[in-house]
C-alpha cells in the first residue's frame, strides 16, 4: 500500500460568492484519502473575509489569510458565481497583497473553475499551459496574455501548476493529485468510495490502469479487482477469483466483461503494463528483468501486449516519456 507519510497542508482559498461543489468536492477527495489511511492531508479553509456566502445560499466561517506558510503547503482557490470575477474587488486586493508576500512559500498551485483567472491575476499562469470552465476561457486570455489557455480540457498540469474547468472537473483534477502523491492504489479506493467515475478527453492527461473499468457499482466485481491489484504479478487462477466472490467462474468472467468491457486476465495485464512503466522510468532494470519481475511469462509476451497499448517500444518510453 502505498501512502504518503509527510503532511501536507492544503489551503482552500475561498472567495465570496463561491461555488460550493468547487470547494467540497475537491475536499471530499483529499478527505477520504485521509479517512483510508493513505494520505495526511490537512486542509485549511482561508479567505480574505472570514465569512462567505456560496452559490447556494450558505454562509461559511474560513480563517483569515495566514500570515505564515507551513512548508509543503499547496494553494487551491476555487470559482466564483459570475459571468466575470471582478478582479477590482476589495477581496481580490486583499488577496493580491497577501499572495505577493507568501508565493514562494507554496510548493503546487492548484485551481478549479473560475479560480484560474484569480491565478491569472497574480501571475501563476505566465508563459504556462492552464484551462478553466468554458465560460471563462476568453476571461483567462485577457487577464493574463501570456498564459497558454487549452480549450476543451478536464484538467491541466503545467509543473507545479494545475488548473481544471468547471464543476466537477475540478473533483477529476483533486483525484489525479491524489494518485500522483499518494499512489494508484490509494487513488482507485477513493474513487470507489465516493462512487466516481474517471473521465478523461483525447487531449487529458491519461487515466492509470488502476482508475479505468472501474467505471461500475458492482460490488462483486469491485472484490475482484481489488484483489487483483494487491498483487498483479501474481498467478491469478479463474477459479480462485470466482471463489472469492461466491460464484462459478463463467459467471465470473461474463459478470467482469459486463461491467468493465475486458476480462479479468486483459485487465490483469494492463495493471502489469502499468507496473512494467514505473519500474522503466525509476530503475536501469533489463526488459528481461522487468518483464519478469511484473508476471508476464517472457519478454515476449511483454513487448507483444506493450505494443497493443503504445506506438514505441519500451526502451523508448524509458528515454522519451510516451504521451500517455
Amino acid at each position: 500500500m502505498t501512502s504518503c507519510e509527510a503532511q501536507i497542508n492544503l489551503y482552500f482559498l475561498v472567495l465570496p460568492d463561491s461555488v460550493l461543489l468547487d470547494v467540497a468536492g475537491p475536499a471530499e477527495v483529499f478527505q477520504y484519502a485521509q479517512r483510508l489511511g493513505f494520505a495526511n492531508f490537512n486542509l485549511k479553509f482561508i479567505g480574505p473575509v472570514k465569512q462567505v456566502r456560496n452559490s447556494i445560499g450558505l454562509d461559511v466561517r474560513v480563517d483569515p489569510l495566514p500570515s505564515h506558510i507551513e512548508p509543503n503547503s499547496w494553494l487551491l482557490c476555487t470559482g466564483t458565481v459570475g459571468k466575470n470575477v471582478d478582479l477590482t474587488s476589495e477581496s481580490i486586493t486583499r488577496i493580491g497583497h497577501w499572495f505577493d508576500r507568501l508565493a514562494g512559500q507554496f510548493s503546487k498551485f492548484i485551481s478549479i473553475c473560475s479560480g484560474a483567472v484569480v491565478f491569472a491575476s497574480l501571475g501563476i499562469f505566465s508563459h504556462r499551459l492552464c484551462t478553466t470552465h468554458h465560460a471563462h476561457l476568453d476571461e483567462l486570455r485577457e487577464t493574463d496574455a501570456t498564459s497558454k489557455v487549452l480549450d476543451n480540457r478536464l484538467f491541466v498540469v503545467d509543473g507545479n501548476v494545475y488548473s481544471s474547468a468547471g464543476i466537477s472537473a475540478g473533483i477529476d483534477l483533486a483525484l489525479h493529485l491524489v494518485q500522483q502523491t499518494c499512489g494508484a492504489n490509494c487513488a482507485s479506493q477513493v474513487a470507489r468510495h465516493m462512487v466516481l467515475f474517471s473521465r478523461r478527453g483525447p487531449n487529458d492527461p491519461s487515466a492509470s490502469p488502476w482508475l479505468e473499468n472501474r467505471n461500475h457499482i458492482h460490488n462483486s466485481v469491485h472484490q475482484v479487482q481489488d484483489k487483483i491489484q494487491e498483487n498483479p504479478t501474481r498467478m491469478w487462477a479463474l477459479e480462485e477469483l470466482s471463489e472469492l466472490v461466491g460464484c462459478s467462474p463463467r459467471h465470473l468472467t461474463r459478470m467482469f466483461k459486463d461491467n468493465t468491457g475486458i476480462t479479468t486476465r486483459e485487465y490483469i495485464h494492463n495493471l502489469r503494463i502499468s507496473l512494467a512503466m514505473q519500474l522503466l522510468q525509476t530503475t536501469r532494470w533489463t526488459i528481461d528483468d522487468i518483464a519478469e519481475h511484473c508476471g508476464f511469462d517472457d519478454p515476449r509476451q511483454f513487448r507483444r501486449l506493450w505494443a497493443r497499448r503504445y506506438s514505441q517500444p519500451p526502451s523508448a518510453f524509458r528515454v522519451n516519456r510516451i504521451d500517455q
